[in-house]
């Protein structure tokens, strides 16, 4: 049994903090926002990936720059020096000590003690992938991507063993994703914007819980323009006592990603979805 469905096995439906969880003086995307969604109750947290101008992989949401540094730049153009040389504001706009850490840096931090959802490192495949192999916490890691061939093809041909969860929008996108070999997908995140998706129908939810699979779901509510899970997030479980939480756990959902962990927590232990803690 692969440590994602172990972790399940043991307490039920898993909770994924967005970039951690931040706000008050404490920065996105971050080892602070990673401890603080732990002590929050979180089983794991998300970490957005960026390569630097010199190529060093850093913790960061490429477009988050006005407000993490207070200006329009692209991280992405600068060397690992300057970004780490880099002021950073925290939520009320004031400067702050923090500073923005390498990958390397976060998953020494949290060897042991979480598993770790890496996002957009797509992006950096060419090179990330031989540098995550370096890492001692590699089995804590869940590694996720668009469905594109040329994707998985890299992911098969590193031979690197991680675990791997597609992000699915489409019947195609799934059905080519189960049927390609050579990568560990032990889950599948569904983004939907409407109830009448047919990755959502019973018939497909089963499917995936028969071949083992757990299955990843959006909660966040990133904009009131984009629409991760039908509507169905954080913002009306917050306005309706969890109700919108319930509904993605009707619908099956293993993996609930939530800028909320604590309350969507304390939501899921009343309803004898989770063990307590």
């Amino acid at each position: 049994m692969n440590p994602l469905k172990e972790c399940y096995e043991k307490n039920g439906i898993l909770i994924a903090a967005h970039r951690g969880t931040n706000g008050g003086n404490i920065l996105q995307n971050t080892s602070k926002a990673y401890l603080n969604s732990i002590r929050h109750n979180a089983d794991m947290f998300e970490v957005d990936v960026i390569r630097s101008k010199d190529g060093e992989f850093f913790a960061f949401h490429d477009g988050q720059e006005p407000l993490v540094f207070g200006e329009k730049i692209d991280i992405r153009t600068l060397s690992s020096e300057e970004i780490q040389r880099k002021e950073c504001f925290n939520s009320l706009n004031e400067p702050i000590l923090q500073k923005i850490e390498k990958i390397s840096d976060v998953l020494k931090n949290f060897e042991g003690q979480s598993l770790i959802n890496i996002d957009r490192s797509w992006f950096y495949w060419d090179t990330f992938l031989d540098k995550l192999k370096t890492y001692p916490s590699l089995n804590q890691v869940l590694l996720k991507s668009p469905v594109k061939k040329e994707l998985l093809e890299m992911l098969r041909d590193s031979g690197l063993n991680v675990m791997y969860m597609p992000i699915i929008k489409t019947i195609e996108e799934l059905d080519f994703v189960l049927s390609f070999e050579g990568i560990n997908t032990v889950a599948v995140e569904l983004v939907f914007q409407d109830l009448e998706n047919p990755i959502i129908s019973k018939k497909i939810i089963d499917d995936l819980h028969e071949k083992g699979l757990l299955i990843w779901v959006n909660a966040l509510t990133l904009s009131d323009s984009i629409i991760l899970s039908a509507k169905i997030d954080d913002d009306t479980a917050i306005a309706h006592d969890g109700e919108s939480w319930g509904k993605l756990v009707s619908i099956g959902f293993d993996i609930i990603q939530t800028d909320w962990p604590l309350l969507l927590y304390q939501y899921l232990v009343e309803k004898n979805k989770k063990i307590k803690k």
